[in-house]
């Protein structure tokens, strides 16, 4: 497992926190797959943490063609994508450009966890509950 997905349920936010140093193909189909059902109930605003990640083997045409999906969480609240690692921030800015260039966005990105969670307005103390992987017996 390369991610973790949590809910603050009073500000309505869902986090995608990637927990591998490389995302790869495998690891952004699921994170694509999993957001797209568990935010069904929303509209959320969003935060991706990838503030962990390193590096990538997806390539730039790939990051390109994602941008021209449909989001897997509605665009209608604030979506904030947090990149470290130069690389990583320079793919996730290739992503907003080209979704810019056919649908308005409300996408924005940061280097740190803490100008995400400002610009949402939600501290890490908030996301309580755990939509994946679930936590049984809790």
């Amino acid at each position: 497992m390369n991610f973790l997905i949590d809910l603050d349920p009073k500000h309505g936010v869902i986090r995608l926190t990637v927990t591998s140093a490389v995302v790869d193909l495998r690891c952004a189909e699921e994170c694509y797959t999993r957001l797209k059902r568990v935010s069904e109930g929303g509209p959320y605003a969003a935060i991706y943490d990838l503030s962990t990640v390193t590096g990538t083997t997806l390539s730039v045409d790939l990051v390109r063609s994602y941008a021209r999906r449909p989001p897997s969480i509605p665009l209608r609240k604030t979506h904030v994508v947090v990149g470290k690692e130069p690389h990583i921030y320079g793919f996730a800015r290739i992503f907003q450009m080209c979704r810019e260039f056919w649908a308005a966005t409300n996408l924005k990105f940061v280097h740190s966890l803490d100008e995400a969670y400002e610009m949402v307005g939600v501290g890490p103390e908030d996301f309580t509950q755990r939509l994946f992987p679930k936590i049984y017996g809790t």
